[in-house]
């Protein structure tokens, strides 16, 4: 066979080839919807205008560290007024120096430029405090005035004792924590933390 023959016949081949894969992608593409094209593409969702992984934001007040919000997935709204993440999780010091760290699996963040005014968590809240651990439904987390407000049922574990509640203001970093209605207090006696037994 001829070197010319074998050219024509590769090009054959390459052009059905390169007519196949557009047909598929074409078939394929078709069959989505558009929401899913864009929620597919690294986590992106339809109203986000960017969209960013391993997310890191870290607040400073002078010199200080405010607080560090990381979450897996952002997406940036189309205004720019807010952010909503997948897997967030917001860590700082309370005025006593324990750690606070609060976890949710979303969170939509408001916010006034680069600065955030407000979180609505939800998915299932769970904030640590040294050996205490508060868990609610969803909550509303407004860093300026370090307030967290839950509607739902709250329950806090910890040194030995539970407290369930319905509705909670807090504090995180002055450490002031209020259930609102149906305040219910376990105390097992010489347990601390997680060794603690709730009958």
């Amino acid at each position: 066979m001829s070197p010319r023959r074998i050219a024509k016949a590769l090009a054959l081949i390459g052009s059905v080839a390169l007519a196949a894969i557009l047909i598929f992608t074409v078939v394929v593409v078709r069959h989505r919807k558009p929401e899913q094209k864009l929620v597919t593409a690294a986590g992106m969702r339809p109203d986000a205008m960017v969209h960013a992984r391993n997310f890191h934001w870290t607040e400073m007040k002078g010199a200080e560290n405010q607080w560090v919000l990381r979450a897996i997935n952002a997406n940036y709204s189309v205004d720019k007024t807010g952010i909503k993440l997948d897997h967030a999780n917001l860590e700082m010091v309370a005025k006593d120096g324990k750690q606070v760290s609060l976890v949710a699996p979303r969170a939509a963040l408001k916010l006034d430029g680069n600065h955030v005014q407000q979180a609505e968590l939800s998915g299932g809240v769970v904030v640590h405090y040294g050996d205490f651990v508060l868990t609610t439904d969803s909550a509303l987390f407004q860093p300026d005035a370090d307030q967290l407000t839950a509607p739902g049922l709250v329950t806090i574990v910890g040194e030995g004792l539970t407290v369930t509640g319905i509705g909670l203001n807090g504090h995180p970093k002055t450490e002031v924590f209020e259930l609102l209605k149906q305040v219910n207090t376990r105390i097992v006696p010489g347990k601390k933390g997680a060794d603690a037994k709730v009958s």
